[in-house]
């Protein structure tokens, strides 16, 4: 419930759902501009992805659902680069980012970070944002990667921190995200772990 209102009730989502593609319009976020988009795999760019979080902070309610930020990671991308080429390491790239598309609501933003890549959720309460993470690792392990070198299953590490209301700061959230990636990493990879 929020404000009296049910979440799961079909008009509330649809209006959420409106509000966020609302947002990026309003943002001038747009998945189809070249200088918004990573040139390999398509996603929005950090300084996109920033702007992005950005106002999905400062529209949440201090109270209500917020907004989640997810930093993902393939473990072993490196070496697949040594062993295999950038050709190999790219089509990874190009898989995963496929696959976090369709595997998200039209209104969840993906984008490019050094490491691999970054999902904004907004509108998310923990327990879905925790669920979704979660749901991705294993749509990404569970979808192997056609290549020329055959069927490839990607394993990923992902980090989630959650955020909300406004004065909160994208660039932190981002931050505690990547934190918690690493985190995930270090521990041995594939598996999802959430910032404090």
């Amino acid at each position: 419930m929020r404000n009296g209102h049910d979440l799961n009730h079909p008009a509330i989502a649809l209006g959420m759902m409106l509000r966020m593609d609302r947002w990026a319009k309003d943002m001038m976020i747009d998945r189809d501009r070249r200088d918004q988009q990573d040139a390999l795999t398509g996603t929005v760019t950090m300084p996109a992805m920033r702007r992005f979080v950005e106002a999905a902070l400062d529209l949440s309610e201090p109270m209500g659902p917020g907004v989640a930020l997810l930093a993902i990671g393939i473990d072993g991308l490196d070496g697949l680069l040594a062993q295999y080429g950038p050709q190999l390491a790219d089509a990874a790239l190009l898989g995963v980012a496929d696959r976090l598309r369709g595997g998200l609501r039209t209104h969840d933003l993906v984008g490019r970070l050094p490491e691999g890549f970054c999902v904004c959720i907004a509108e998310a309460l923990s327990a879905h944002a925790q669920g979704t993470a979660e749901r991705l690792r294993q749509l990404l392990e569970a979808t192997p990667l056609e290549s020329p070198r055959g069927p490839l299953t990607l394993r990923c590490s992902l980090g989630l921190a959650l955020g909300r209301g406004p004065g909160s700061s994208a660039e932190e959230l981002i931050g505690r995200a990547r934190a918690a990636l690493a985190a995930a990493q270090e521990a041995g990879g594939n598996q999802v772990v959430t910032s404090p």
